[in-house]
């Protein structure tokens, strides 16, 4: 059994970096939420979930990729979904990209759907598009059809971030609140009870800032001081809402 107190790395890519990542991993993250971003992802990231629980898989079609999505693309990851322990992710939408806003709107809902069919969590990215998300959202909470719902990499308002706790989701944050003053008030108003922690590790932005799995640790450590929390305490509660996830996916 993992420690309650170890650390919870919510957000990132393995499958694009895995040698590097994985030797940073070792270094104290306990366990890492692996995101898929296309379909030629979903088999890699089931691979590397194979293991054990450090690592859960998440197999979705993230917004920017959302031409790379075939015919019958919906079946073939309800289909993975139901032969593999995996939630949903990492999808969501995003106007500041060049993929079709219609089409990433379908994509999602669908996505959406399908993890509330089989009551898998969801990962979302979201930039720009805070309206149209809220609103697919509300309707899903508001039917009692939102599973465990993570936000990851929070870059909203505090106007936005109430509506999501109201709704129901986890939000989750990278070291960007450490050096971007505007996002800490969002930081300290998001309750303990539904606050996750994330490098993003894998992704090009990441790479350049140096944001390995072992970067959790000094987010960690920023956080819990940041809040007044003492280390170990404050490791419990992150990972207790990761539990949430973990434990919706993981077979008993």
């Amino acid at each position: 059994m993992m420690s309650s107190t170890g650390y919870l790395d919510s957000h990132l890519h393995l499958q694009k970096n895995l040698d590097n990542l994985l030797e940073g991993a070792k270094m104290g993250v306990q366990r890492m939420f692996c995101n898929a971003t296309r379909e030629a992802d979903w088999q890699a990231v089931i691979d590397l979930a194979a293991g054990g629980g450090e690592i859960i898989p998440f197999l979705g079609i993230h917004p920017w990729f959302a031409e790379t999505a075939g015919p019958g693309w919906e079946q073939r990851l309800m289909s993975l979904l139901q032969q593999n322990p995996a939630g949903i992710g990492e999808i969501g939408l995003d106007r500041r990209c060049r993929a079709n806003f219609s089409r990433q709107q379908q994509l999602f809902l669908t996505q959406l759907q399908i993890a509330s069919e089989l009551r898998r969590p969801v990962v979302i990215h979201c930039v720009k598009a805070w309206g149209a998300l809220l609103e697919t959202l509300e309707q899903f909470a508001a039917n009692k059809r939102l599973p465990p719902t993570m936000i990851h990499s929070y870059g909203g308002s505090i106007e936005t971030l109430h509506r999501l706790l109201k709704a129901g989701c986890f939000i989750s944050y990278t070291r960007r609140i450490m050096t971007e003053p505007k996002l800490q008030p969002c930081f300290l108003e998001t309750p303990l009870d539904r606050l996750l922690l994330e490098t993003d590790a894998g992704t090009q932005e990441a790479q350049t800032t140096g944001q390995e799995p072992a970067a959790i640790i000094g987010l960690y450590a920023w956080a819990a001081a940041t809040r007044g929390i003492e280390q170990q305490e404050f490791n419990q509660r992150i990972w207790s809402n990761g539990e949430i996830f973990a434990d919706t996916i993981l077979p008993r």
